[in-house]
């Protein structure tokens, strides 16, 4: 007969057949047969910062000028002015702003004129308003829009005095905290039940393989989140190196390219590198990873053994001369492939709250346990062009 209260909510009723999956106590090999990621390797490159007490962390960026300035029109040759164009290749952002840092009167500037087959000379006279800058003629050429003037550093004459101040400031960066969490309940029965490959019990069992997932969780988390902010309703998030990429432009972020192939991957390499970035590490799926492995398999360095067959490449040098490691991931989006400096990269714990695992309490028959860990990341030179990825590979 039914016995009032004995009903259980199946919310919090779990049969002890539902966990213990065939490991009561039979005649069985002492084997458990477990899929389960031991490794994270991307995570493993990446440093902790000091632990934070603040709702969120903050960072300096600090920039040394690119090294020229593109003009924004056609100037004919001969011309003394033209208006100022950008800082970052590809982008309309106007230098009057910052023009005063990367340039001073004296400045001299050298482009080459490919329409006319020339080189252009030219000494920066005075820099007035509108981004105009009237210059002085050393070889005669002409301009093309958006074209390259590279700075050669800025002339001064003997006994000159002080110019403008060409001290750069700097930019506050920031990014949340996530909180990741992982919730355990064992009743009394499975407690006390016996079990094959379990010799520690049901509760360090489940502890530890969810330790296992939440370091996996955390490296995933770390590569992929994008920030939301926290409300009644919404947890918050952290930026992760995608978070922190998606947003900026420029060659070295490929959003175009599908078929990963030898020249691409150079050339992305090459555009972080002349951003004055320093990649050590290629993140990607296995599918991607292994397509290193069939690039002119004449030039991949082996050693002789005549009872192993094939080969496998964990470092790629590029033509540009960086060598990266090669990390493939499991279970990783095949579009994406990260071309990163893990010297740049670091994580930052809630103080107190890197990861922990606490005992609630008991309710009625059963304990509840859970695992926190809130953390964030720094994601240094993300603005800067030092980090590039592929987004659309197939």
């Amino acid at each position: 007969m039914a016995v009032d209260y004995h009903a259980i909510s199946a919310g919090l009723y779990r049969s002890v057949d539902s966990i213990t999956a065939s490991t009561d106590k039979r005649d069985v090999s002492e084997m458990l047969d477990l899929w389960a990621h031991t490794d994270t390797p991307f995570l493993n490159r990446i440093s902790w910062g000091p632990d934070s007490g603040g709702l969120s962390i903050e960072w300096l960026s600090e920039h040394l000028s690119w090294g020229y300035v593109e003009n924004a029109a056609v100037v004919g040759s001969g011309s003394v002015s033209w208006a100022g164009g950008s800082f970052y290749p590809g982008t309309a952002t106007s230098i009057c702003a910052t023009l005063k840092y990367a340039l001073n009167c004296g400045a001299m500037l050298y482009t080459w004129n490919s329409t006319d087959g020339e080189d252009g000379m030219m000494v920066v006279e005075s820099i007035g308003a509108s981004d105009s800058i009237v210059i002085v003629w050393v070889l005669t050429t002409s301009l093309e829009a958006s074209q390259k003037l590279y700075i050669l550093g800025e002339l001064a004459n003997e006994g000159s005095i002080p110019r403008e101040d060409t001290g750069r400031p700097r930019t506050l960066l920031s990014n949340n905290f996530s909180i990741l969490r992982k919730d355990v309940r064992i009743t009394g029965t499975m407690a006390a039940t016996d079990m094959h490959a379990v010799p520690e019990g049901e509760v360090r069992h489940q502890l530890r393989m969810r330790m296992i997932e939440m370091q996996r969780d955390r490296e995933m988390h770390l590569l992929f989140a994008a920030t939301q902010t926290r409300t009644s309703t919404a947890a918050s998030s952290m930026n992760g190196v995608l978070g922190f990429l998606r947003g900026q432009s420029g060659s070295h972020i490929d959003t175009t390219t599908t078929s990963l192939t030898e020249s691409s991957f150079n050339n992305l390499v090459a555009a972080v590198w002349d951003n004055r970035g320093n990649p050590d590490v290629v993140v990607g799926s296995h599918d991607q990873i292994r397509k290193f492995t069939g690039w002119d398999r004449a030039r991949v360095r082996v050693e002789q053994d005549s009872k192993l067959a094939g080969f496998h490449v964990t470092k790629y040098l590029t033509d540009i001369g960086i060598e990266v490691d090669l990390i493939p991931m499991r279970k990783f989006p095949i579009n994406t492939l990260f071309v990163l400096d893990t010297s740049k990269i670091r994580l930052r714990a809630k103080r107190g709250r890197k990861l922990f695992v606490e005992k609630l309490g008991i309710t009625g028959d059963k304990v509840e346990y859970q695992m926190i860990s809130e953390f964030s990341s720094e994601v240094r030179g993300y603005n800067l062009g030092w980090h590039g990825y592929f987004a659309a590979l197939t």
